[in-house]
Parts: C-alpha cells; sequence; structure tokens
C-alpha cells in the first residue's frame, strides 16, 4: 500500500510563487482563494512581489496569495520562504470535526473531500491549526475549462488533495512539477528508497506545530537537499511554469 507523503527543502526555496499558479491552474480554486500559500518569516505573503502587471488568463490580473499562516508563525517558520497548505495529518482534526463525514482519509493517506457531502458548517476550518481550508462564498467564476478539475460550488469548504487527479495517474501534483528550485519532493512514506523517505533519513527537518499531536505528512527540510528527481516531470509544462515566472519578474520578453 502506498502512503503519500511531501517534503519542502525550504533553503531551496526561492518563494516565487510556481506552485501557487500551478495549483490555481490546476484545480481552480475561484477567485482569492488559494490552496498553497508561501509565507515569509513575519508571516507576509510577500504579494508586492506578484507584478501587479501579470495578466493571467483565468482571471485576469493574478491575486495576492491571500491567507494566515499557523498562529506563532513567528516561532514556527522553518525558512525564509516557507509554502503551507494542507498538512495531510494521520490524526487530522478537520476529519474529526466534520459531522457529517465530507472530510475523510483515503487508502494512500490523503485528506480528501466530498464536496457533495459538505454542508458548509465550517466546523473543520475552525478545528484545522494551520489555515489551510478556504470556504466558497461565492458561486464560481473561475473558467472549468482552465483545468482540468471542476470548481467548487457556493458554500463548501476545499482544500489541497495533493492533485489526486494526477497522482492516480502516476504523476506528481502540479506544484511538484512547476518548481523551479526541485524544493517540492511527492513520495511514498512506505518506500524506503523513495526520495523522501531517504531524504527524511539522511537530512534535518522539522513539522508544524509538532506539538499539536495532528502528525502531518509535511516534512519541511532545514538543510539542503540534492532536490526532487525530475524524471517523471513533463518538461513541456515545467517550462511553461518558469516562463510565466520570469513575466513576472520581468525576467523575460
Amino acid at each position: 500500500m502506498t502512503k503519500h507523503g511531501f517534503g519542502i527543502d525550504v533553503e531551496r526555496c526561492i518563494g516565487c510563487y510556481a506552485c501557487t499558479i500551478a495549483c490555481k491552474e490546476q484545480n481552480n480554486p475561484d477567485g482569492d482563494i488559494h490552496w498553497n500559500a508561501v509565507y515569509d518569516e513575519d508571516g507576509e505573503t510577500n504579494s508586492d512581489l506578484v507584478a501587479p502587471e501579470a495578466e493571467h488568463e483565468a482571471y485576469g490580473m493574478f491575486p495576492h496569495a491571500g491567507g494566515h499562516p499557523p498562529e506563532g508563525w513567528e516561532d514556527e517558520a522553518p525558512g525564509e520562504m516557507t509554502p503551507v497548505a494542507c498538512q495531510h495529518c494521520e490524526n487530522a482534526p478537520c476529519e474529526k470535526a466534520c459531522p457529517v463525514g465530507a472530510t475523510y482519509t483515503d487508502e494512500n493517506g490523503v485528506v480528501q473531500m466530498n464536496y457533495d457531502q459538505c454542508i458548509g458548517c465550517r466546523y473543520c476550518m475552525t478545528a484545522c491549526p494551520y489555515n489551510v481550508r478556504k470556504f466558497n462564498w461565492d458561486d464560481p467564476s473561475v473558467d472549468d475549462e482552465v483545468g482540468p478539475v471542476e470548481s467548487r460550488d457556493r458554500g463548501v469548504v476545499e482544500k489541497c488533495n495533493w492533485c489526486s487527479h494526477r497522482t492516480e495517474q502516476g504523476l506528481d501534483p502540479a506544484c511538484v512539477q512547476a518548481c523551479p528550485e526541485d524544493a517540492r519532493i511527492f513520495g511514498d512514506l512506505d518506500d524506503e528508497e523513495s526520495d523522501l523517505s531517504t531524504y527524511i533519513e539522511e537530512y534535518e527537518w522539522e513539522q508544524l506545530l509538532e506539538d499539536a499531536g495532528t502528525k502531518p505528512k509535511v516534512y519541511y527540510f532545514t538543510e539542503e537537499t540534492p532536490g526532487y528527481s525530475a524524471d517523471r516531470l513533463d518538461k513541456d509544462v515545467r517550462d511553461a511554469e518558469l516562463q510565466q515566472v520570469e513575466q513576472m519578474y520581468g525576467g523575460a520578453d
């Protein structure tokens, strides 16, 4: 049985937002909702670094990464720039808080959402200490044709699912594919030879809110790793994401 896990090398992360853009394009979160935020040590998203003239074909001007980091971030931040999304906890408080079973853990250890079952009570948002769950206040405005995942309806909570529509096909999550620094490491925690398992064994790492008892499956490497092997990455998609980031910073024509 596969047990999915995730690693983020905060020594490699440059805060470019390629992961945020890729996630947005794949999963169609609406408006200023982001499943994947990047925070600095002060808990700011550095949204001013995202060029205001950067056009996004799906939803016009690229909005800032929004949201709030976990409480006590100043003492918790593993790196200068730290991406934060669902931690897919082994002991997920959101799952326990849901009164209708709309939040559940699948056979690969990924915390999932049943959007048809969600009643929008937001108990899960209150229970989550990582502030990574987002509520849809409005009807979807994002074109469903932009990415392969259908937009969620008004009145439900949504979050990262490690791009299950991709991993089920043996592909990597979109954020992993897009990272120009190979700072995002997706793998099987039950496979001792996977990159992720190897790095957990050989390099220093931290987890967010370790004292909360949630047992997250995201590992933040505070010692630089060799990065993620790109053998399975689609070069055309990767290059497209890099080009978009370069355009945001004025580094490409």
